[in-house]
Order: structure tokens, then sequence, then C-alpha cells
């Protein structure tokens, strides 16, 4: 079962040396795995969106999907799969 979180969730992440998250803080908090990597680029009524989304695994145990807005430099959860 998948949990849309909307809106989605301003978290704090911290990345590798090779620009991918290792870690996460505060809805929810820990250290992560990346599992898989995508990104979105498009225009929303002439806004221009880019993201960059992860799958990632949460302490080992929580499924969840992040992403990171480009444009305004900040990272969000979207969904958590319970």
């Amino acid at each position: 079962m998948t949990r849309l979180v909307s809106p989605p969730t301003a978290i704090d992440v911290t990345l590798d040396h090779g620009g991918a998250p290792i870690a996460i803080a505060g809805a929810l908090s820990g250290s992560i795995e990346p599992i898989a990597r995508w990104k979105v680029e498009g225009s929303w009524w002439d806004r221009p969106v880019v993201r960059e989304y992860w799958k990632v695994v949460l302490n080992s145990t929580l499924l969840c999907e992040l992403y990171h807005d480009v444009a305004r430099k900040e990272w969000f959860v979207e969904r958590v799969y319970d």
C-alpha cells in the first residue's frame, strides 16, 4: 500500500560525494539507501518543473519516494510505501 504525502513534506538531505542522498532529517529521519533514480522535466502552465526523484529505503525498513526540486534547491518526501 502507498501513502501519498500531500502536500509533499520538506526534508533536509545529506548527500554523498557523488550527489546521491545518504540520510534525511525532518518529518522522517535516518539513513537511506537509494534504489532507483529518475528525472522529470516539464512545463506547468509555463513554469518549468525539474525534479530529480529517488526511491529509497529508510532505516533499512521503510520504502519512500523523495524528490529534489532543482529550481528551488529543496528536497521533499512525496510517497511512503507501507
